[in-house]
């Protein structure tokens, strides 16, 4: 910095919010000061006296004393840094004008005492003014131009005084203040700069610290909502999962009996004009049994209680099939579905791969309007990649993630239930997680998609077995309890069992159930999920078999879909069935049971004999 800035510095204050620091720092040892002032006086008066014998010191000492203590008064008056109407400006004027007055009364000190030939009067007076002048700098030099006021009104006097004595010696010590006075302004001008600089570097560590404070006060709220958003989409799933759950039970009651019925009327010997209609409604009920069917896939993964039963098995039957099943869908369309035959044989669970690929190929042939449907598989390094192709409407790549979510569409803006609900690929890839194995896709919009399924080869050999199953069956002398409390429910499934030749009893609740074994002996229970007073069908199998025996069969009818039920039915080891049943698969499930039980019975008979 020039001289001439730094000099034109000594004429103004900093900025309001800096001056208001350095002054602050003036205040704190400002009362101390003043004291020192007193004493330093008076301890002047004593010493000049008893060296000069000038008693005339007295009446400065009482003034440099008097002005020190008139100005701490004063400084108390004035408002202090901090309180409200606290001004920087005109606080410094005040200190200003009282360093100037402090050292003005040190300069008259050698103006009025220091005497020509008597070189005790000026060693006094230069010794004492030196140490005031030291002293100043820790005092006022925060505030270059309080501190220069001082030192201008303390050592000029002094260097005129010395001057005015005349002498070679006088002249050099006049010489020597004059370059104490220049070290002095330069010293505390540059001790003033890093003093500022000092405030400002805490100035802009609070702005730090405070922008610091606002940003984890932000990120804490931050945190907050994102806590709350989870929490609520947590409530929202919970909320999510207790809905489909309630809706599917309460609708498959009516559609389980709607079906027990239709089983009924169907072996009625109904005319051709009524046995077509009756097909007709079977097959929207079956729809209906299908969307239900597919929330129930659904809360299975949901739920956890997928166990994938790994066992090596041919791909080829699988394919052929799905092939029977679907062609005739595809074909409706206009489709064209082909296969290629394989001879892979794999390691995984048949009845999860075959839920994977039939979702997979009835997502194909339901977006795709025109073109093909293919399904087949290739060997890759070990693996076998089952692939289903269609020239559908293809999938951009910002979906790709996307569609694998529940309830998730595209092209289906109007949300028409005839294309699904959405459920489909979100069931296919729980369903493969639960395996182990991957899903992969391959899409472009408007040119059609492939899905690809990866399952481990198997190097065992498989032994084809296409008995067919049963398809008729007597189950005549089959005595069944069976347990359930919808009304309607009840009374089809027991029109139904009787109509196969059961002997049917049935109960609405526990309690009845239990009065009904005094007279009826069951070979098998047929139970309700979920009964009257909040009991379960677990707790009324459990009771039966505590008085009849625990080997007694047991199915267990469930229309829940919540994963806590479904949990809790899987783990009771009971065989399970849900709703809405079809006739033929209760009929097979029955004559299962019923086979069993002749064999047992038959072997007590023969053990008897």
């Amino acid at each position: 910095m020039t001289q001439t800035s730094m000099w034109a510095s000594a004429l103004r204050f900093d900025p309001p919010r800096s001056l208001s620091a350095q002054v602050e720092l003036i205040d704190r040892g400002l009362s101390t000061a003043m004291v020192a002032t007193s004493l330093v006086a008076l301890i002047a008066a004593v010493a000049y006296q008893f060296t000069v014998g000038d008693g005339r010191i007295w009446w400065w000492s009482v003034g440099t004393v008097g002005l020190a203590w008139a100005g701490q008064l004063v400084h108390r008056l004035l408002p202090s840094p901090g309180q409200a109407d606290f001004e920087p400006g005109r606080h410094a004027r005040f200190l200003l004008t009282l360093a100037a007055l402090s050292g003005a009364c040190w300069g008259a000190l050698a103006v009025l005492f220091i005497r020509p030939g008597e070189p005790d009067s000026a060693t006094l007076v230069i010794c004492l003014i030196a140490g005031m002048g030291s002293a100043a700098l820790g005092i006022f030099g925060s505030v270059w131009p309080v501190a220069l006021s001082y030192w201008l009104c303390c050592l000029v006097p002094l260097i005129v005084a010395l001057v005015r004595a005349q002498g070679t010696i006088n002249w050099a010590l006049a010489a020597g203040a004059t370059a104490y006075l220049w070290a002095m302004a330069v010293y505390s001008f540059h001790a003033s700069r890093m003093t500022l600089r000092s405030i400002e570097l805490r100035f802009e560590n609070e702005g730090l610290v405070d922008r610091l404070r606002d940003q984890t006060q932000r990120a804490l709220e931050a945190r907050e909502m994102v806590e709350q958003a989870l929490v609520e989409a947590e409530d929202a799933n919970r909320a999510k999962t207790v809905f489909l759950a309630s809706a599917s039970h309460d609708l498959r009651q009516p559609l389980h009996a709607a079906g027990l019925y239709l089983g009924a009327l169907s072996r009625a010997g109904l005319n051709d004009r009524q046995a077509h209609l009756v097909r007709h409604v079977m097959a929207s009920n079956e729809a209906a049994n299908e969307m239900l069917g597919t929330l129930l896939d659904f809360s299975k993964v949901d739920a956890g209680v997928v166990q994938p039963q790994l066992r090596t098995f041919a791909l080829q039957p699988l394919f052929h099939k799905l092939e029977r099943e679907l062609a005739p869908l595809a074909e409706s369309k206009g489709l064209v579905f082909r296969l290629r035959d394989t001879r892979l044989v794999v390691q995984a669970d048949p009845a999860l791969v075959e839920m994977i690929i039939r979702n997979l190929l009835v997502n194909a042939v339901r977006y795709t309007e025109r073109g093909a449907v293919l399904l087949g598989c290739r060997r890759r390094v070990g693996r076998a990649v089952i692939e289903v192709w269609d020239t559908g409407i293809g999938i951009p790549e910002s979906q790709h993630r996307e569609v694998f979510r529940e309830f998730h569409q595209l092209g289906n803006p109007e949300r028409d239930r005839r294309k699904g609900l959405g459920l489909g690929l979100s069931i296919v890839d729980g369903l493969a997680r639960a395996m182990g194995v991957e899903v992969g896709l391959a899409s472009r919009e408007g040119r059609g998609s492939v899905f690809r399924l990866t399952l481990p080869i198997s190097q065992a050999a498989v032994i084809a077995s296409d008995r067919p199953g049963d398809e008729g069956g007597d189950l005549t002398g089959l005595n069944v309890l069976l347990i359930e409390d919808d009304e309607s429910v009840l009374a089809a499934m027991s029109d139904l069992l009787m109509s196969w030749g059961c002997a049917c009893e049935t109960a609405s609740s526990v309690d009845e159930a239990l009065a009904r074994l005094d007279a009826f002996t069951p070979h098998l229970l047929l139970v309700d999920y979920r009964l009257r007073d909040h009991r379960s069908g677990l707790e009324a199998v459990s009771l039966i078999r505590e008085r009849l025996g625990a080997d007694l069969p047991a199915f267990l009818v469930t229309g829940d879909t919540g994963p806590q039920r479904l949990r809790e039915a899987h783990a009771s080891g009971l065989v399970l069935l849900h709703k809405p049943v079809p006739a033929e698969r209760l009929h097979a499930a029955l004559l299962s049971q019923w086979r069993r039980v002749q064999g047992q019975l038959a072997g007590r008979a023969s053990a008897a004999g």
